[in-house]
Order: structure tokens, then C-alpha cells, then sequence
């Protein structure tokens, strides 16, 4: 083996250390979860690093179910009339946001 080949090996091996270190690090991060705004103002802190399921009872006999998967969290199953908080998919990223306007409920992905 030639000293160059040596070189790029090493560091190949170097790069690919400190890659799977962050992705490790990354995906331990229990620091992440969604804050749940309710119709009386009051919020709700929801950890994302457990799977969960939570019914949250909220504007005109409305209960907004919201589903934690994966690190994730979205609306699932909706009550309200025109479903568009289902349609926001799963958040998952720091500052992503979605609402159900008739439930009066929104959530957001923070730190």
C-alpha cells in the first residue's frame, strides 16, 4: 500500500467516524418536543423521542387526536369539518407548525 492510498484511507475512515457520531448523537436527541397550544391559551409540552397517542378535547365538542411516531408528531384521524390539519403531515423539525383553526389547536416542533 502506498503512503497516499494509507492517506485517503485514514481519512476516509475519519470522515465516516465522525458522520455515524452525529447521526448517533442526532437521533438521541430527546431535547425535541411539540408544544400544544389549546383553545384557552394554556400549552402542553409533548416529548417526541416516545411513540404515543394523545386526545386532546378541545373547541365545539371537538377532540383532536394527535399521534407521535418515529420522532414525530401529527393530526391524525380528524373531527373537524374540513380536515385540512391532517393535511400538514408529520412534523418533525424544529419550528415546524400546523394548526386545526375549528379545534383551536396548534402544535409546534421546538427545543
Amino acid at each position: 500500500m502506498t503512503p497516499s492510498m494509507r492517506k485517503n484511507l485514514l481519512f476516509a475512515a475519519a470522515v465516516l467516524a465522525v458522520a455515524g457520531a452525529l447521526f448517533l448523537l442526532r437521533s438521541h436527541d430527546s431535547g425535541v418536543y411539540a408544544e400544544v397550544t389549546l383553545p384557552d391559551g394554556s400549552t402542553r409540552a409533548l416529548p417526541l423521542d416516545e411513540d404515543a397517542r394523545y386526545d386532546i378535547p378541545a373547541q365545539d365538542g371537538i377532540t383532536v387526536h394527535l399521534v407521535v411516531e418515529d420522532g414525530g408528531i401529527r393530526f391524525a384521524d380528524p373531527e373537524c369539518p374540513d380536515h385540512r390539519c391532517a393535511g400538514f403531515g408529520v412534523l418533525q423539525n424544529e419550528d415546524d407548525w400546523a394548526a386545526c383553526l375549528p379545534a383551536k389547536v396548534s402544535v409546534l416542533v421546538t427545543s
